[in-house]
């Protein structure tokens, strides 16, 4: 990862989704608004999680293997510690993200800067 502190921090969450992963990361990179990065927490998955991620070959994109011992919570805090950002989004491994939603988050984030 770059030292740049992006805009968004999208974290995701994963076990044995690697193709639904491949869906999820590729949702994340058609956005609009391209000021973002991606932590993918990997729960030592035995499928090809981690080859989707190297297949993508996304600078902002991030792989993490974590034991999170079935408490999903864990991994999303440990992927918290590594957010370069003040904003975070949270998207399961089996989900996707229209293309327009991190753009509509940051006119949000610009109307409640000018309060």
């Amino acid at each position: 990862m770059s030292n740049h502190q992006s805009l968004v921090t999208i974290v995701i969450p994963t076990y044995n989704q690697a193709d639904f992963l491949r869906e999820a990361l590729h949702s994340v990179i058609n956005q609009d608004l391209a000021d973002w990065q991606a932590v993918v927490v990997n729960n030592h998955s035995t499928d090809h999680t981690k080859d989707v991620v190297a297949e993508i070959a996304d600078p902002r994109i991030q792989i993490i293997d974590f034991s999170n011992e079935g408490i999903i919570a864990a991994s999303r805090n440990l992927a918290l510690v590594q957010a370069t950002s003040s904003f975070v989004a949270f998207l399961d491994s089996d989900d996707e993200l229209k293309p327009q939603t991190l753009e509509r988050f940051n006119f949000r984030i610009k109307e409640n800067r000018r309060i």
